[in-house]
Parts: C-alpha cells; sequence; structure tokens
C-alpha cells in the first residue's frame, strides 16, 4: 500500500480528525487567553476613568486573579492538548510515511482507545472532505524515499507559508494600533500624560502582541530552514536514507509541539487560498 491509499485508511483519517479536535480546543483557549488581554486593557482605562478608589482596587484585583488564572490554568492546558494534538499527528505521519515511532522523544504513542474518545468527542461519522488526501493525490511520487520527502516537504511549505501570513497580519495590528493610537491623541488633543496612561493599560495587549510576534517568527524562520535542507533532496542522487528523513520527521514533529498555533479561522481561510494556488 502506498502513502495515497495509507493516507485515507480509516486508521489514518480518525488521527486527522482527533488531532484536529484537539487543536480546535486548544485554539478556543487561546482565544479565551487573548479575550482576557483586551478585558484588562479595558478595566485599566476605565479605571483611569472612574475616579474611585474601591473601583481601581477592584480592577486590580480582578486583574492579578485573570493573570493568576492565564498563567496556572490556561498556558498548561493550551500545552498539553497541543502536545497531546502533536503526538497524534505525528502517530498519523509514521503510519503513513511507514517511519518508526520516535522512541527516543519519551513521548507515550497514542492508543487507539483514546484516538477512538477523541474522534467521537469530534462527532463520530465519516471525516470531513478537507481531511481527504492530506498529501495529495496522483502528484505524490510512486519511488517511497521520493514520496516520503514529498510529503515532508508539503507539511514544511504550508506551515511556513501560514506563519508568514499570520505574521504580517499581527505586524500589521500592532504598527496600525500604534498609528491610531497617536492619530486619536492628535486629533482629540490629548496630553502627553494622558497617553502614557493609555499605553500602560495596553502594556498587558501590546506584550502580548510582541510574544506572538517573536514565537511566531521563531517558528516560521524554524520550518523556512527545515524546508531549505529538504529543498536540497534533488541533489544528492537518491542518497537520502532512512536515518535522514526520520531525522527531518522528529524536527518537525519537534516543531509541532512547540510552536505557537495559528487561530482557526485565519487558518482556514488561508488553507482554501493555498490549496488553490497548489492546484493551479
Amino acid at each position: 500500500m502506498e502513502i495515497r491509499e495509507r493516507q485515507n485508511t480509516p486508521w489514518a483519517l480518525d488521527r486527522l480528525v482527533a488531532q484536529r479536535w484537539l487543536y480546535g480546543r486548544a485554539k478556543r483557549v487561546e482565544n479565551l487567553r487573548l479575550m482576557s488581554v483586551l478585558a484588562v486593557a479595558v478595566l485599566l482605562l476605565s479605571s483611569l476613568a472612574v475616579e474611585a478608589d474601591w473601583y481601581s482596587q477592584l480592577a486590580t484585583m480582578i486583574v492579578v486573579a485573570m493573570w493568576f488564572l492565564d498563567q496556572a490554568v490556561m498556558v498548561r492546558l493550551v500545552d498539553g492538548m497541543k502536545e497531546e494534538a502533536a503526538a497524534i499527528q505525528e502517530d498519523f505521519d509514521c503510519f503513513v510515511l511507514n517511519l518508526p515511532w520516535p522512541e527516543h522523544s519519551g513521548v507515550e504513542r497514542p492508543t487507539n482507545d483514546r484516538v477512538k474518545e477523541l474522534t467521537r468527542l469530534a462527532g463520530g461519522g465519516e471525516a470531513p472532505p478537507e481531511l481527504i488526501d492530506w498529501y495529495g493525490g496522483d502528484e505524490i511520487p510512486v519511488e517511497p524515499t521520493e514520496a516520503q520527502l514529498h510529503c515532508q516537504r508539503a507539511n514544511c511549505r504550508w506551515d511556513g507559508r501560514l506563519r508568514r501570513e499570520w505574521l504580517w497580519f499581527v505586524n500589521s495590528v500592532v504598527g496600525g494600533s500604534v498609528v491610531v493610537v497617536l492619530f486619536v491623541a492628535t486629533v482629540a488633543g490629548v496630553s502627553l500624560l494622558e497617553v502614557v496612561f493609555w499605553v500602560a493599560a495596553g502594556l498587558r495587549l501590546a506584550a502580548w502582541l510582541m510574544t506572538e510576534r517573536r514565537a511566531q517568527s521563531i517558528a516560521r524562520k524554524r520550518m523556512d530552514k527545515l524546508r531549505s535542507f529538504l529543498s536540497q533532496a534533488d541533489g544528492r542522487d537518491g542518497r537520502w536514507s532512512l536515518c535522514d528523513i526520520r531525522l527531518v520527521q522528529a524536527s518537525i514533529f519537534e516543531h509541532r509541539r512547540v510552536s505557537p498555533m495559528v487561530p482557526d479561522l485565519f487558518y482556514r481561510f488561508r488553507r482554501t487560498a493555498h490549496e488553490a494556488l497548489e492546484r493551479g
């Protein structure tokens, strides 16, 4: 059985459904984290407008509680779901690409019972059409090593392109926010001291944006380097061994485990455009 057939077996599709469900839940928690960041900015800004000690004290306590909830609960929850999703996706890749499980990683291989449990939570039934032919169809080479490299290159190409576009969007939001604040301050005749207060109230949001920008930039560069390495495959005259491919796969697995996620709405929107570009 070749890659193009293995990727569409019920066993493989179950893993795609399970990892997508986990990533979806992790991204929902990330959305809650972002909402809490926005809520902190609103609370601090409103405390500047409401001249009452009790309100400022209440707002401060809420901000501290939200920070604790974010760091002690939501961050760990996201990391746990993301790591499990990455392990399930790696299980899919190992089966489809006919590679051994990375025992050296120390990550436990997902059990069939756990995958079935997640597919039931995802609604059961048949896999969505977008999960069929995950690595493509007739364009997958027949020769096993070439087919494995083709799929790994597809992983790197899609991930790198998506992160570049998301990073551009985040940069636009950061730059646009600065321009808007300065423009509003100028038009409204706001004093420099009030602008400083506004900036201070938005520091939590600014910190989130800067952290997201840095993490996505690191992830993009890491994947671009791996894609560049894989692009050298054509010049190696078939000297790629199973060990080479397994090491590349280990890098992809680690990238999935530690890299920040891209919001689902942006992911789905750009996936459609990318698939059209690949077909064109």
